[in-house]
């Protein structure tokens, strides 16, 4: 299969990885070409311990990392002096009968440092250990900011 074929087949669905973590569509879209150009360079890395796409997947979840670290740097609105002394709150579901979109425009207005935190650890899945280790910060800084990003989102669907 051709570079071409490659991404206009994943292309669709690699956007909206990207999209979660962007703060506008022209964020995404970058994010998502560089994404894709480190496919391209790292196929030969691609050993099919999983699917072609889950891999791919991971790439563009890693690039909008480094994007969020490299490029936004952390802006000091919550993980600044904060300490792991606090009392954390039980893992809650959030439910809720919005639209796909809906909740993309929601994500585009929460702070960035928060959208990142909750996408890593409520859509991807990471530990706080994985995101600590991605981001270089501190892991109780960061539950401190999934709760914050989780109440900020349920405040937002109200």
């Amino acid at each position: 299969m051709s570079q071409r074929q490659l991404y206009e087949r994943y292309a669709p669905k690699m956007f909206v990885v990207c999209r979660r973590f962007a703060n506008t569509v022209e964020e995404a879209e970058d994010m998502m070409m560089e994404g894709f150009m480190k496919v391209f360079k790292n196929l030969d890395r691609f050993r099919g311990e999983s699917q072609f796409e889950t891999w791919m997947h991971s790439v563009m979840v890693n690039t909008a990392i480094s994007h969020f670290r490299t490029v936004k740097r952390f802006r000091n609105e919550l993980l600044g002096d904060m300490t792991e002394d606090v009392q954390f709150v039980e893992e809650e579901r959030i439910t809720t009968e919005l639209e796909a979109k809906q909740v993309l425009t929601l994500l585009e207005q929460m702070p960035e440092t928060m959208r990142m935190v909750f996408n890593l650890k409520a859509v991807e899945g990471y530990s706080f250990s994985e995101i600590s280790r991605q981001l270089g910060k501190n892991e109780g800084a960061l539950r401190i900011c999934y709760m914050r990003a989780r109440n900020w989102l349920k405040k937002a669907m109200r």
